[in-house]
């Protein structure tokens, strides 16, 4: 059984919040089954031209033999991110396969298209329902990797900036059987499952945020998560640290 960790919601923007990657990378560093690492959004914060250089330079200074796949939130810049991590050691892409199981990789960063939607809502845009159906046709068993929750939980505001196409891209996953999805976006480990799909939620290495009450509240609780793949489940553990 393959270990990855996934490391949510950097936040990047100050000594604190990299010092929090650092005990993250530090407590992956010290797990000798863990190949892969999962990013899964809102990495930086507001990032500038050089920040995700910076953060590949950092990354490197604690891990070297670990593979990365990065995903963008609503707080990256999708293009830069791509553009800096290009031809990097850090992975933007579509989909993988770490030992025998596939994972697809959907950017939710986009804008949502009706400004009812409060800032930090996401979407999934065309090109990218399109290409996740293109992916699904061919996968088997595939777990799916997005920033922002499929499934909304948490507090209520908390549902409120929510991904805007959820109910499309949760048919589409049905329709090809999907059954597991990993996300981040909520800064604190929750697991849901609605109608077959059991989707995991990570902790942000930057703040958490206090799900108990419905008024927007961070907490200290941070952490990330552990999963454990094999070709036909999936152990998922929130670690705080």
């Amino acid at each position: 059984m393959t270990t990855v960790y996934q490391i949510s919601d950097c936040h990047l923007s100050n000594e604190s919040s990299y010092e929090n990657l650092r005990k993250a990378l530090e407590h992956v560093a010290n797990d000798p089954t863990c190949k892969t690492i999962f990013l899964t959004g809102d990495i930086c914060c507001n990032p500038k031209p050089g920040d995700y250089i910076r953060l590949e330079s950092f990354i490197r200074q604690h891990i070297n033999t670990k593979s990365i796949y990065a995903i963008a939130g609503n707080h990256d810049d999708s293009c830069l991110m791509r553009t800096e991590l290009k031809s990097s050691t850090i992975f933007v892409t579509d989909k993988a396969i770490i030992n025998g199981r596939e994972f697809v990789f959907l950017d939710s960063s986009a804008k949502p298209l009706d400004s009812r939607h409060p800032l930090g809502s996401g979407r999934i845009n065309n090109r990218g329902i399109a290409l996740l159906k293109q992916q699904l046709r061919k996968a088997n068993d595939p777990v799916v990797v997005i920033h922002h929750p499929i499934i909304p939980v948490g507090s209520e505001w908390m549902k409120a900036i929510r991904l805007e196409n959820d109910t499309e891209v949760m048919k589409v996953l049905r329709k090809y059987r999907v059954r597991d999805v990993i996300c981040g976006h909520g800064h604190d480990g929750i697991t849901a499952t609605q109608q077959g799909i059991t989707q995991y939620m990570a902790p942000s290495t930057a703040y958490g945020f206090d799900h108990s009450i419905n008024e927007y509240n961070r907490s200290e609780k941070v952490g990330l998560s552990r999963i454990r793949c094999s070709t036909n489940s999936i152990d998922y553990q929130a670690v705080y640290f």
